[in-house]
Order: C-alpha cells, then structure tokens, then sequence
C-alpha cells in the first residue's frame, strides 16, 4: 500500500464514526431532486435505440432502484451496447443496491479475465468543459461468450475519482445533502474482428453528462442533445 494511500486510510478511520452519523443523518430525508431515469437519445451517436426491457420482479427486488432504465442499443458495423442506469436516492447509503460487476458477473457464472481503470475523455461530448470520466472496463467471459464492460458509479455535481479518495468523498457528498447517485453499467459482446472495448467506450463518453444531469437537477435544456 503506498503511503498516500495509508495516510487516507488511517483519516477515514478517525472521521468514519462522526462523518458517519452527519451521512445518515443527511440522507434520512427524501431527496430535494425528483428521481428520474436520465432521458437518454433514441439515438445516441451511430446507435439507434432498438427496444427497451424491464427487470423481473426478483431483480427488481435485489436492486431496488428508485428509478431505471435498460435498453439495447444498435448500429451498422458496431457493437450492440445493452444500457442499463440505476438511479439511487442514497437513503441507505452507497453500500445498498446496485451491485458491483465485479461481484455479481462471477456470482452469474461469468469469468473476469481482466479488469482496469479508464479515463474516457468527455471533451467530444456535451458541454463547454467536456471533462473526463474515469470509469471500469471488464473483459468478461462465460463459456464461449465474452463482454467488454464498462462500469461507474456516478454522483451528484462531480466526476467519481479513484477507488480510495472516492469513499471519502462520497462521505462528505452525503453531509452535503447529496446522497444520489446512479450506477451505470454498458455492455458489448467481443466477436473476432469488432472493437467492443472502443464502441463502450464512445457510448460511455455520449451518456456520461446527460446521467450527471439528472442526478445534478440541471434542466436537460442547458446542454446540447445527444
């Protein structure tokens, strides 16, 4: 572990008690944004929207988002991308409701035989100051089917960061008065010759403001459509 990471260790456990009790007791209320799916393109770059799914009333149940969306996405020459966006209002904190691909892929039989950070540039995207995402990519595998993944958890009025600064910051989000958050996860089966980890990648980097947005409460209007 380096040093740096020790040293926010060791301040997580001496403001973990008190920070505690302020996030529970910022989140207890209801939260001053209505939840809502983000109203995401029926055409979202080359990709065109090709039908929409809900989750069984078991998954639904696990889950518990206050609100979602799960679509499949299609383009010629591309990957197909499943969408699925889960949005939280974070009474109960960032340890309750959606589950990490990193647990749940291997818990449905899946193999992770990779996993790594990326920064997926935004300045392309909507936005004067496009910024950058860094999200999960994946490469998972069951049997003869592969995915490439690409993951986030994304809060209210800011860009996650990494692993071990996140959990702080996610403290004081809740202390704010902004326990919300929406988990957002993209998949695209690998096939010989196609670009799946790119395609995610490219679609990750057109939804990644409009999701913000919501969580934000910024009107859909003050940004250009997707």
């Amino acid at each position: 572990m380096s040093v740096r990471a020790r040293l926010l260790a060791a301040l997580l456990a001496l403001l973990l008690p008190g920070l505690a009790l302020l996030r529970w007791m910022a989140s207890v209320g209801p939260s001053s944004t209505p939840l809502r799916p983000p109203e995401l393109s029926a055409t979202i770059g080359p990709w065109t929207l090709e039908r929409e799914t809900e989750l069984s009333v078991e998954h639904f149940a696990m889950l518990e988002p206050d609100a979602y969306l799960w679509r499949l996405y299609q383009a010629p020459g591309r990957s197909p991308i499943w969408v699925y966006v889960a949005v939280y209002g974070g009474r109960a904190g960032y340890e309750a409701g959606a589950h990490d691909p990193e647990v749940c892929y291997p818990a449905q039989g899946w193999e992770i035989v990779g996993a790594r950070d990326v920064d997926i540039p935004l300045a392309h995207a909507v936005g004067a100051d496009g910024g950058t995402l860094r999200a999960k990519l994946l490469d998972a595998q069951h049997g003869s089917l592969e995915q490439a993944v690409v993951y986030w958890f994304q809060p209210a009025q800011r860009w996650p960061r990494s692993a071990t600064t996140e959990q702080v910051a996610r403290l004081f989000d809740a202390m704010a008065g902004r326990p919300q958050y929406a988990f957002v996860r993209l998949a695209a089966p690998v096939t010989a010759g196609g670009r799946a980890e790119a395609d995610v990648a490219e679609f990750a980097a057109q939804i990644a403001w409009p999701i913000r947005d919501v969580l934000s409460g910024e009107a859909a209007s003050a940004r250009s459509p997707l």
